[in-house]
Parts: structure tokens; sequence; C-alpha cells
């Protein structure tokens, strides 16, 4: 049995973690941080025996240098494993024309190791075609790239990036009781296993290993937001990094090393640590000068001669089950991405990277616990890849970089003395070496627009800001006239197209037969000792007397960094048993069988279990809740024999490609979960004017939809999404199209009032 643990903090966490980023809190009570620090008032300590290729890449306290020429590195995540491969050119495209030179990825573990290997040396389990892939193409678009392997990603990922099966190769005694991000030997035989595998891969398109003037791999990431993790020895976190960086350099890994939002790696004086940058990573919403300004203070403060780079700059923010979808969310308007950019710019940043730029979507069952299936982020290129008036933003902002970028990171920063007719618009001041002056005008006040004057000694200046508005007004040396920046484009205009709802009835309504193979689980043994990796329903049986009480033991309520507990749905003779009042705990469930308890002939139970995911944290209570499945089934304090069936997902691919199921025993009376079939063809489109598609959903139940033999994700009662993109690649532009959904059984057995398919005609776009 595993063991429990009574967590008193996670209270706080819950709400605050829906409106900001974890490395925000971090500081958003830490006044200590307000008083700003320049990075030219540094001593820098960095060695340039650090850089393996200094004539290819290098960096100083103010600016990356690539071939000898600063270089603003203006960059974008943009998932792979979360876009179709077949829409990576048009994302690709998209990012280009924004102005971007730069593309971000992480790179997700379980994602290119799906199987248990042997030992770590046994590569056979590993698939890497994906990244080879994207590196491929970004290379093709002109793209500089920046890698984030992990081994922890986070990135609202199931287990953070972690494959399941890695916790099966823990050992019994361990440096720590939490493994997952330690130094422990074993630990960290697997993560060289792991970085093997992405070096000998990122290595041939790394900057260093092209011709000068093209582009490539620019940085590589080792772990990730290491400063959540607090139950290690700082000495332990430090030579955790050291082992990770010598190993990526052990495996040719030539360009500079970063990290992000990890003390441990700055301010090292020698040694491999001592060239490895460690990045801000900040989600402020509207407290941009409170929050992301300390970070930005601690950072110049512990990071001597290092420059000031954005390993993730608020780009939106994710959609939790229960919560608010991204663009319904406050803090995430157009106009706080370019309030939030320019004060990096006006602080000195040489780098920024947005998190996300291309949205995209938890396929399948690979959203982390809580995670709705949508990853749109209220990104500016949008999961379905509609443009928005954030990409609007990133064009003029992408302009402005490209002509005054470096010079900007370059200006010094000068104290100015001014009066502003409006009090809550702030100005600042950065004075390139030639004398070109760039002012910075910002408002954190959002309530109205803000016309007015601001005057200085020697500048008299009018300006007009939207809510929480910002600009930069350039003077070039020696002229008394200067410009706004950013100067922002026309808005996209889009042709006027007329398309009509589907209204979709169904083709099949049908209990799911119960399986007909079962597979034997001995006493502690979960499925993923089977093999079985996913979080799709399970199916378990067991025979337990009757009129006795029937506990299951499961992940409970609020013990995951506050999340839903997993589910279980127990059916005796096709009968749903409802659980008994009182006798629920965070831990287990209790029912109260059928039956005259003197009566020994057993009872068959079949139960469904239902996994919420693996959460993207790590930490011991994580840790010790890691495998799939009920903890186990008791009567009388017995435990009792279980068998198991995954088949849910199996079924819903075949009934998607409009295959018959295998005969299997029929289910009786009130089913534990249902199928809900539908079959459709699309209008036909405009040569040159295409439009994504949704499937709009109103349900009873939790589930799973598949699309054409592809599984779109999960569907959740408690939304807050009820409209899932239908990737166009994955759609039949002429013949029969089919969707099926599952959904487990509740007081109203799982049902569906409404599905349609939406043409998502307001994000048309000309794609000519």
């Amino acid at each position: 049995m595993k063991k429990l643990y009574v967590v008193v903090w996670l209270f706080f966490l819950t709400g605050l973690l829906q409106a900001q980023n974890i490395t925000d809190i971090a500081v958003m009570n830490d006044s200590s941080a307000d008083s700003q620090t320049e990075n030219d008032m540094q001593i820098s300590s960095i060695s340039d025996s650090i850089f393996c290729y200094p004539d290819r890449i290098r960096y100083d306290q103010r600016c990356i240098q690539i071939e000898g020429d600063d270089v603003f590195v203006f960059s974008g995540a943009f998932h792979y494993f979360r876009v179709p491969q077949a829409l990576w050119p048009h994302r690709f495209e998209k990012l280009k024309k924004a102005g971007f030179n730069c593309v971000e990825t992480y790179i997700p573990w379980n994602w290119h190791e799906q199987k248990m290997p042997l030992s770590p040396t046994d590569d056979s389990c590993l698939d890497m075609t994906e990244l080879d892939d994207f590196l491929k193409m970004a290379e093709e678009f002109g793209l500089y790239v920046i890698v984030r392997p992990g081994p922890y990603i986070c990135a609202e990922w199931s287990g953070g990036g972690f494959p399941q099966w890695i916790m099966q190769k823990k050992p019994a005694q361990t440096a720590f009781d939490t493994w997952l991000q330690s130094n422990d030997p074993e630990f960290m035989r697997w993560n060289e296993h792991w970085y093997r595998a992405v070096c000998r891969v990122v290595a041939p398109y790394q900057l260093t290993r092209k011709r000068k003037g093209e582009t490539g791999v620019i940085l590589f990431q080792v772990e990730n937001e290491f400063n959540r993790i607090k139950w290690f020895p700082k000495e332990a976190k430090k030579d955790y990094l050291v082992q990770l960086a010598n190993i990526v350099r052990k495996y040719d890994i030539d360009v500079p090393v970063i990290t992000c939002w990890t003390n441990e790696a700055r301010n090292v004086e020698s040694g491999v640590l001592n060239g490895v940058v460690d990045m801000v990573n900040s989600y402020p919403r509207w407290e941009v000068e409170k929050n992301f300004g300390r970070l930005i203070n601690l950072q110049l403060n512990t990071q001597p001669g290092k420059p000031l780079i954005s390993g993730e700059l608020q780009g939106g923010w994710m959609s939790e089950v229960g919560g608010t979808l991204s663009w319904e969310q406050d803090g995430l308007t157009p106009a706080q991405t370019q309030n939030i950019s320019l004060y990096a710019l006006q602080r000195g940043f040489c780098g920024i990277n947005y998190y996300m730029v291309v949205g995209g979507t938890n396929f399948d069952d690979w959203g982390a616990r809580q995670m709705a299936t949508t990853y749109d982020y209220a990104a500016a290129i949008g999961e379905d890849g509609s443009i928005n008036e954030r990409y609007r933003r990133f064009q003029g902002l992408g302009c402005l970089l490209k002509e005054h970028g470096t010079k900007i990171a370059r200006a010094e920063n000068i104290p100015i003395t001014y009066t502003s007719t409006d009090p809550d618009v702030k100005l600042a001041l950065r004075q390139s070496f030639n004398g070109d002056r760039y002012y910075f005008l910002r408002t954190e006040e959002r309530s109205r627009a803000h016309f007015g004057t601001i005057q200085t000694s020697d500048l008299v200046l009018d300006f007009a800001l939207e809510p929480f508005g910002s600009m930069i007004y350039y003077l070039p040396a020696g002229l008394d006239k200067g410009s706004w920046y950013p100067e922002l484009p026309e808005p996209t205009s889009r042709p006027a197209v007329v398309a009509d709802t589907i209204r979709l009835k169904p083709t099949l309504c049908m209990s799911d037969p119960l399986p007909n193979k079962w597979n034997k689980l001995k006493d502690s043994e979960y499925i993923d000792d089977h093999g079985v990796y996913g979080h799709h329903f399970v199916y378990y049986r067991t025979y337990a007397p009757q009129g006795k009480i029937l506990e299951v033991g499961r992940i409970g309520n609020k013990l995951i960094n506050g999340s839903d507990g997993d589910e279980v749905i127990i059916s005796v003779d096709g009968e749903i048993i409802t659980p008994l009042e009182g006798g629920d705990s965070p831990y287990s469930v209790k029912y109260r069988l059928p039956g005259d308890s003197t009566n020994r002939k057993k009872l068959e139970v079949v139960m469904l279990f239902e996994s919420k995911g693996l959460h993207h944290h790590t930490k011991k209570i994580v840790e010790d809740y890691w495998n799939i499945g009920v903890d186990f089934v008791k009567c009388d304090d017995k435990r009792l024999p279980l068998e198991y069936a995954y088949t849910e997902k199996e079924r819903g691919l075949m009934l998607s490609q409009n295959k018959a199921l295998h005969k299997a025993v029929g289910a009786k009376h009130n089913p534990l979960l249902t199928w809900h079939s539908y079959s459709f063809s699309l209008p036909p489109q405009c040569d040159n004017v295409k439009y994504p598609f949704y499937l709009k959903l109103e349900h009873i139940g939790n589930g799973f939809i598949y699309l054409n033999g592809h599984c779109i994700g999960r569907c959740w009662e408690k939304g807050p999404q009820f409209e899932y993109y239908l990737p166009e690649c994955w759609l039949n532009a002429e013949g029969t199209n089919n969707i099926v959904v599952s959904l487990r059984s509740t007081s109203e057995n799982g049902s569906i009032k409404k599905a349609e398919i939406i043409p998502a005609i307001w994000k048309a776009e000309n794609y000519k």
C-alpha cells in the first residue's frame, strides 16, 4: 500500500496558480528586490574559456554575438508535440512573418520513449524522428532554435515530461526520499540515457556545425525552474546541475548552455556552471513592474556579467479543468504583451522568448492532471493556426527589434527627471553610445486611455497611450523630431465567408461491451507494471462476498497540488452501486454490496477507473501516487485479487475508423461507459479561403473524443472547454468523417445533449 501524506500548504496554491506563474509568486511579496540594478553596473566574473567557439557564438553582459555581430534573439515557443506535423509549415510561416528570428521548444522525454527500455544503455525504445524533423524545418525557415530537453519540462504536460515507466527504475534505497530531479546515481544514469539521445539529434543542427550565415541551434537548456524544488540541499542541487551540464558537453553540445529560474546556476565563479546563463521566466499579468521587475533585479544582483534573457515571457496562459478559457482570463490582453515587452527592453534585455507564440492541443491523454484539452494559451498563433491582435503586436515589435533591438540593449540607462500631466504615465530613458535616445513611456493603469504631455529639461513630448499602454519615442542624435514605436501594421482583412453549423445526429449510441479478456494483477501491482502507460479509462474486475463493505483505494481530492481526485464507478450484475455517504475519504471510497452476507456465493464486481492524469510537478507526494489505477480493493480489511482490461482507447480508435468492435460480453442495464458515434461531410471551401472546424459538445460525464482514427483529447463535464479543434490534416475534405465520444456513467448515464460541427469563420484568413 502506498504511504499516505497530509499536505498542509497546498490550500494557498490552488487559487494563485490559476492567476500567475509560480515564478512570479516567489517574488510577489519580496520587497527586498525593489531597488533597481542595471547591468552596466556589473563586474563580469565570466571566463572566456567557457565559450567553445567564441568566433561563432558567445555573449557578454549586454548581448549575444553570432559571427561577431550582436543579435537580438526574438523567439517564440512552439511545441511540435502539440501540433500535427502536417501543420508545422503553416505555423513556421506565421512565426517568420511576425518577425521572429528564433523558435523555442521543450523536448518531452515521455513523448520520444513511450516504452520502457531494459537499461540506460538500451536505446531501442527511443524514437527521435519528430525532433529531427522539427529542427530541420526550423532551419529551412531560417530560424535560430532554443532547445529545452528537461529532463523535467513542466509544460502542463503529463508527468512534466518524465516517462510513466521511470519510477519503476527507482532503487529501493535512494539518496533522497524524492527521487525525480535529484542527483541520485541511478537517476543520473537515466538522465544521461535521455540527454545522449537528445544530443545525438541536436548536435548536427548547432550553429557551430553550420556554415557562416546559416541558422541553427544557439542555446541548450538543462533542467527547468529548479527554484521550485525545496526538498534537496543546495549543494545536491548544484551537483545535479553540474552533472547535467557536463553530460551535455560530453555528448558534443558546444553552444552556450542555459537554464531558467535556477539560483544554483547563478554567481558560480568557476567550473562548468560559470558559463550557464540563468534566464528570467515571468507571467506577471497586470503587475509587470512589481513582479517582472523584481525578478530582473534579483537576476542582475546574482548573475554578474551575464546578459538578460527571458526564457519564458508571458504570451498567454493555460486553461485548467473547471477554470476559465485562456482568452477569457484577466491580464492577458495584447496591450499587456506590448507593455511587458517594452519593459523588458527598458531594463536591457537582449533576448526574449514568449511562452507561447504557437498554441497547440493536449491530444489524447498527454495533458497533465487538471489541464484542458486545448493548449491555445491565448497565443498569437492560435491552436487552429489563426492569428489575432497579439500577433499584430508581435509584428510591430519584430520590426522594432530588427532595427533597434541590439542598439537598445547596448544603450545606457540614463536617470531622468520629468513632469507629466498624467501621474499614471512613467518615463525612462536609454541612450546609445552615438547619442540616440529611446524614451520609454508606460502605464499600468488600465481603466482608461491616457493622453497628456511629459516634459524633461530638453524635451516636451505629447503622448497618447491605450489603457495599460506603452510606447517608445526614438529620437536620433542631433535631431529635434523623432518617431513612435512600435509601428503596428494595418489589421488583417479577412474575406467574408458564409458557412452553416452542421448539426450532428448520432449514428450509434451504445453501451461499451465489457471486456472478454482480462489480465491478472498480483498483489500491489499496477497496470503500468504491465507496460500500460496511458491514462484512459481502465476496467477492473474482482469477486467479493455479498452484503459486505467494499473499499476501493484511489487518489483523493486535493492531495496532488490541489487537483481533483481520480474516480471509481462499480457495477454488480449490471447495476451501478452508489458510494456510502460519509464513507468517502481522500484516500478511498466505500460501497455496500448487495445480497445476503450469509450467502457464500461471491459477486462479480466490475469497476471503471477514471484517472485524471499525471501531474506536471514533482515531489514526494506526487511520486507516491505515480502509478496508474486503483490502490487496492478490500473487504473486511483483506485485499481482493484484481483483473484489469485497458480497452477504451483501442475501441475509440476503431469506432472512429468505422470499424466494428470485436465480439465482447454485453453490458447489462446501466453501463459504466457509453459510446456516441457521429458521421458528417464537410461543406466545400473556396480554393483561397480556409477556415477551421470545431466540435461543439453539450454533454454529461467525462470522456475522450476520437476523430478518424485520432484521439483529440479529453472532454470534461465541468468545462470550461466545450469546443474542440479538429485539425484539418485529420479531416476528410471529401468523403465521410467519423467522430466518436466515450463518456463514463453518471447519475444520467453519460449522455450528449447536443453535438455540432462549428465552422470558425470568424477566424478565417486568406491562406494564399
